[in-house]
């Protein structure tokens, strides 16, 4: 049973992260990518709306990969079996989205390219979470360290939204 609640700890602590980054990236490094005018895009107070969908699909997401993760490896993993991980889960889902969305969707490829590069950065955060809280023994550290990179995430990208 600890493992399991240590499971959904770090999971939410992915999670989190996942959030982070994606405000960082498409919140304001991004920005001007989701203000051009293409016809596939919602309206801005359409996307706006929906953030909570995305967001759920960012915990889905999230679940998947440490499920995978902790299922494979029942300990702990060496450094290169996690990194190895990350970049084949990431490169996979990014490469299989990009051309999934490219085959059907009317965006430009620099975007879904741009995009998914995105994606490859949130999933291998989330092996990198998860290989980090998982196996350890004190995990209340590591929470706090979480939350203040989540929050300097935000604090940096609400910085480069009012400076861009």
């Amino acid at each position: 049973m600890k493992n399991q609640g240590r499971f959904w700890v770090t999971a939410i602590l992915a999670w989190i992260v996942f959030i982070g980054i994606d405000f960082l990236f498409h919140a304001s490094l991004l920005k001007s990518l989701w203000q051009e005018d293409i016809d596939l895009f919602k309206p801005a107070i359409d996307l706006f709306i929906l953030i909570p969908i995305g967001y759920l699909s960012f915990l889905l997401l999230t679940l998947l990969v440490g499920y995978a993760f902790t299922k494979i490896y029942l300990s702990k993993p060496n450094k290169n079996q996690a990194i190895q991980f990350a970049l084949v889960f990431a490169l996979l889902y990014a490469v299989s989205n990009v051309l999934g969305l490219y085959s059907y969707v009317n965006i430009p490829l620099k975007h879904l390219m741009v995009y998914n590069a995105v994606y490859f950065i949130e999933i291998a955060s989330v092996v990198f979470i998860f290989y980090k809280a998982t196996y350890k023994n004190n995990l209340k550290k590591f929470v706090w360290q979480t939350l203040l990179a989540f929050f300097l995430m935000v604090l940096v990208g609400i910085v480069i939204q009012n400076l861009i």
